[in-house]
């Protein structure tokens, strides 16, 4: 049976393939996206980015980041559990992938260690736009793996006159959602004002399957200690104008929530709060009144975080993190040349960050790390040379200092390993040619360096979420890879199909490593290490019709499909690297007609075999999906967008491989969301 699923799962992929010049759906809008320095339309980009937006992001929204964009191509998930989910991206997770706000770092922990969520509400997003691939250039070495960036509307950017807004509500789920969210725009055309709240509640996940771990308890079909309650909301304010804006934002987020764990009989749980307050400012068509420069754009941001580990009532750990980060660039003048037009931006960047940990002190344990302060410097310039229509060249470069230093005041055996200094150095050069009126290739080859994290320098504890004594090494060199990304895109005014390939080699990874040896308690020690390593894969998704005039003349069903695969090698041992997602196939029939729309979707994932964890390998899985939508209007809203869907429909118990908690979390059990979208 198993067989027969995976070959009708790849038949259909391969029917898209060949029949995607046939005739195409609804008209694709051009997307701006900021992943590129220069603001390019997302079919003119070199790197490979995925965005969502609109129906498509409420459809697809989770109670966490990592869930919300599981779906899209080349990107997997953290999973523990459903309160604590980052992007894992072409199997490279943590510190290689940047999550950032509005361009800006969000400066939580949740790169740290999996049970740490990420301090965002999806459900105030306007669009995430995701770089799959190194993002070094702009962003930093922690985006030597890919980069998230979450766009709001918190500072306007642009003129407002009257008042608008949106409010949505959605429930059900396999963790019984009840979550609301309201936002607010109003202005006179000259200064704008926005606001909004969230407010998501979940009890505890039902899932199909058994739990494999002993300090986690599955009551019923209920995973216990895995609900949430989480509140977030901001004001924010600007000057605007048909050129720019001037503004600034205050934004907190709350989420005390499960971690699915125990300790004893007493449940592990997280008590987060984040403030935020932000800056930005933006001069556009500046051509000619300032010599070379076009644009000119900054912002800087200050963020106070915090979060207790709890067991039972009594706090074991507390995480406090106070920062900020800034960023000054701009866009040039294009300047005509012989080999054609040229076009260019700079930016220049800062942060600071202070992370004070502090165990119980009955605890009986050393702390994980000691507090740290980190500290970066940047520039980096890029260049697009556009040598005729349909071809470009484009060119870039980023230095930048880090500063990383342990600081005294717990604990840590590495307290006094002092400051560590690194000159990350990263470049990317790439190349875009249209073949004709419907396909381009693009070319990417990029060099990125990344200086070594706090914790993969200083670690010397403990760590609850893994279970696993973990330590650093205070001599780590950093991190060094070059990556080579192919596309062949199709692309007309109402259909689209990318076909993707891409390798990294890492002459130095710093990897987790089981070093062979157990600690005094009993627990594996796992040492932080550079080897060498090789990750390489395939990427594809599209949509285009099958049939039109279904049912009635403006019926009409399209197929949409997606593929990915990662391979992740440990060149040091030859063995395998741990957490990486399978092949998976993705494909869904829609039928839309007018504003009623419905679908069918199926998800293959095959076993995952190869692995270098004590988890063990997970088997494969097919889960099933179907939903339906419909746009109407209603009084004293502009427009109003009801959904409902139905997950897992055959109740299929599905492990993630790209997990530290696959023996516990998992997908949850068959379930009905529904759900409003009404803008005004």
């Amino acid at each position: 049976m198993k067989v027969l699923k995976r070959t009708a799962v790849a038949a259909a992929v391969l029917l898209v393939i060949a029949n995607q010049a046939s005739f195409a759906h609804q008209t694709l809008d051009a997307v701006v996206v900021t992943a590129n320095p220069l603001g390019s339309d997302i079919n003119d980009l070199v790197a490979p980015v995925s965005v969502l937006r609109g129906d498509e992001l409420a459809k697809k929204q989770s109670s966490t980041l990592g869930e919300t964009l599981n779906h899209l191509p080349g990107i997997s998930s953290t999973n523990f559990g459903p309160n604590s989910s980052r992007p894992v991206i072409r199997g490279l997770d943590g510190d290689r992938v940047r999550i950032m706000n509005n361009g800006g770092a969000s400066l939580d922990v949740s790169s740290l260690s999996a049970d740490h969520a990420v301090a965002i509400d999806p459900l105030l997003v306007e669009q995430i736009e995701v770089v799959r691939g190194p993002a070094a250039l702009q962003y930093g070495g922690s985006a030597i793996g890919g980069a998230v960036n979450i766009i709001d509307n918190r500072i306007p950017r642009s003129p407002i006159n009257g008042v608008d807004g949106r409010a949505e509500f959605r429930a059900g789920g396999p963790e019984m959602e009840r979550a609301g969210a309201a936002l607010l725009n109003t202005g006179d055309g000259k200064f704008a004002i926005h606001a909004d709240a969230a407010y998501r509640k979940t009890d505890n996940l039902r899932i199909p399957g058994n739990v494999l771990r002993s300090n986690a308890i599955k009551e019923g079909s209920k995973l216990l200690n895995s609900n949430s309650d989480q509140q977030s909301g901001s004001v924010g304010a600007s000057l605007t104008s048909e050129h720019g804006y001037a503004g600034l934002s205050l934004d907190t987020y709350r989420n005390d929530y499960g971690t699915s764990l125990f300790e004893g009989a007493d449940p592990t749980r997280i008590k987060m709060q984040q403030d935020r307050a932000t800056f930005a400012v933006e001069q556009r068509n500046l051509d000619g009144k300032l010599g070379f420069i076009s644009s000119l754009h900054g912002s800087i941001s200050h963020t106070d975080y915090k979060h207790d580990e709890l067991a039972g009532s009594a706090i074991k750990a507390t995480f406090k993190n106070k920062g900020w980060e800034g960023h000054f660039g701009g866009t040039l003048v294009p300047i005509n040349t012989a080999f054609g037009q040229l076009k260019g931006a700079w930016g220049i960047q800062a942060s600071s960050s202070q992370l004070r940990f502090a165990a119980a002190e009955d605890g009986g344990e050393e702390p994980l790390v000691p507090n740290a302060d980190t500290s970066t410097k940047a520039l980096y310039i890029f260049e697009e040379l556009a040598v005729s229509k349909g071809r470009a060249i484009n060119l870039g470069a980023r230095i930048e200092d880090v500063r990383v230093k342990a600081v005294a005041g717990n604990e840590n055996a590495n307290s006094e390993s002092g400051q560590k200094k690194f000159k990350p150095f990263s470049t990317s050069l790439g190349y875009r040619q249209g073949l004709n009126s419907l396909w381009t290739a693009t070319s990417n080859l990029s060099y990125t360096e990344r200086a070594p994290t706090y914790y993969e320098l200083f670690s010397n504890g403990h760590h609850h979420a893994t279970g696993m004594e973990e330590q650093g090494n205070p001599d780590q060199k950093m991190e060094k890879g070059t990556t080579l990304d192919l596309a062949l895109t199709y692309k007309t005014a109402e259909s689209k199909t990318r076909l993707g390939a891409f390798v990294t080699e890492f002459s130095n990874f710093i990897g987790l490593k089981d070093s062979g040896v157990l600690s005094a308690d009993g627990d594996p020690i796992y040492n932080f290490e550079g080897i060498k390593a090789r990750l390489y894969g395939l990427e594809a998704d599209g949509r285009f019709p099958l049939f039109k005039g279904v049912f009635t003349k403006a019926g009409q069903i399209d197929l949409s499909w997606k593929a990915d695969y990662v391979r992740g090698v440990n060149r040091t041992t030859g063995g395998s690297l741990p957490r990486i997602a399978p092949l998976r196939l993705d494909t869904a029939l829609i039928y839309t007609e007018g504003r009623y729309s419905s679908q069918l979707d199926v998800r293959y994932a095959a076993s995952q075999n190869r692995y270098d964890d004590s988890l063990g390998a997970t088997p494969s899985y097919t889960m099933v999906g179907m939903g339906a939508s419909y746009k109407t209007v209603i009084q004293g809203f502009k427009s109003a967008y009801w959904f409902v869907r139905v997950d897992n429909l055959t109740n299929e118990v599905a492990r993630n491989a790209s997990s530290v908690m696959r023996d516990v979390a998992m997908v949850g059990s068959r379930s009905l969301r529904a759900g409003l979208r009404a803008s005004f």
